[in-house]
């Protein structure tokens, strides 16, 4: 069996991982595979998540636990173990560091959304959340963007300066500050990304600050958790998720849809970009929100991309029972 850790993943082309999500997407739209609902257990303000899927050659399961107290005690916030079978014979084919698969998987799909609904020529981004998710996204919408600006900001002001730092230091031709506030950050970038686990919107309801930009939301993905804003998901031209359960399981669709403030009819599956109905996507000047909670087939097609390409080039330990 395959043990694959963090630096190993490190090690894999990371378009072959977004590519991965992107046949995600299509096996999603054909029906090809078998994903039975994850299971949420809460303790507190702690989850534990249960994520299997099955395909026609594998199948996997993640176990990620997310601990939102933890970045204060300088640990992350999530931890976990993806395994990956054969699904012919069952056999165990690999365990990986989940957390890291959960990073390049979620990163993946956050570059998606930056490669299929922001334009080409897109100059000026915001992070906000300077976690490992915050990292990932980054380094995600680089792979499909060339930017020239980016503003971070985090609660932890030491997180956002080091990630500034990072980032300056790997790619010096982009200009990389932290921002003053969340609401500074917003009105200086035309792509705002979220990540974090964050109950309460991160900056002011205000239709006028978000009018006509693109915001992606990685990091809600409980009814109670709320990265944006109602002015955002009202004031969008356009709304994907990339799930179906994404309307009910995340706070920035169901609470605004409970709330009436927002229909069904306009909340879209960012899948139709990709591989069916409406592969035009957004045009220039259009607010978009895109909001992804994630799901086990992003886990499978990326899990077994990372086995598949490890046993070609000789990466990662083996272990015999």
């Amino acid at each position: 069996m395959l043990i694959l850790n963090k630096q190993d993943i490190s090690l894999i082309d990371r378009k072959l991982i977004q590519d991965a999500v992107l046949n995600a997407y299509v096996l999603m739209n054909s029906g090809q595979f078998n994903m039975p609902d994850r299971s949420h257990v809460h303790d507190g303000d702690n989850t534990l998540l249960l994520m299997p899927c099955f395909s026609d050659r594998y199948f996997a399961t993640k176990l990620v636990s997310v601990f939102p107290g933890a970045p204060e005690k300088g640990l992350p916030a999530v931890n976990g173990l993806m395994t990956l079978a054969d699904n012919t014979s069952g056999k165990p084919l690999a365990v990986m560091d989940g957390a890291a698969v959960t990073a390049e998987r979620t990163g993946a799909v956050g570059g998606l959304g930056g490669l299929y609904l922001t334009p080409p020529a897109l100059q000026r981004a915001g992070i906000l959340g300077a976690g490992v998710q915050g990292y990932s996204q980054v380094r995600y919408l680089l792979l499909n963007r060339n930017i020239t600006g980016l503003k971070i900001y985090d609660l932890f002001p030491e997180a956002a300066a080091k990630m500034a730092d990072h980032f300056s230091e790997t790619h010096p031709e982009i200009t990389v500050e932290v921002a003053d506030s969340p609401d500074d950050l917003v009105a200086s970038s035309e792509l705002v990304i979220a990540a974090t686990t964050s109950k309460t919107p991160l900056f002011s309801n205000d239709a006028g600050l978000v009018q006509g930009k693109i915001f992606i939301s990685i990091g809600s993905y409980t009814p109670d958790m709320k990265e944006f804003p109602d002015a955002v998901i009202k004031t969008a031209n356009r709304v994907y998720v990339d799930t179906p359960f994404a309307a009910k399981e995340s706070g920035d669709i169901c609470q605004p849809l409970a709330q009436g403030v927002v229909g069904k009819e306009k909340i879209l599956p960012f899948s139709g970009l990709i591989d069916t109905t409406d592969k035009k996507g957004p045009e220039k000047g259009e607010a978009v929100f895109f909001k992804s909670v994630g799901m086990a087939l992003f886990d499978l097609t990326v899990a077994s991309t990372l086995y598949e390409l490890a046993v070609k080039e000789k990466i990662g330990a083996t272990l015999s029972f």
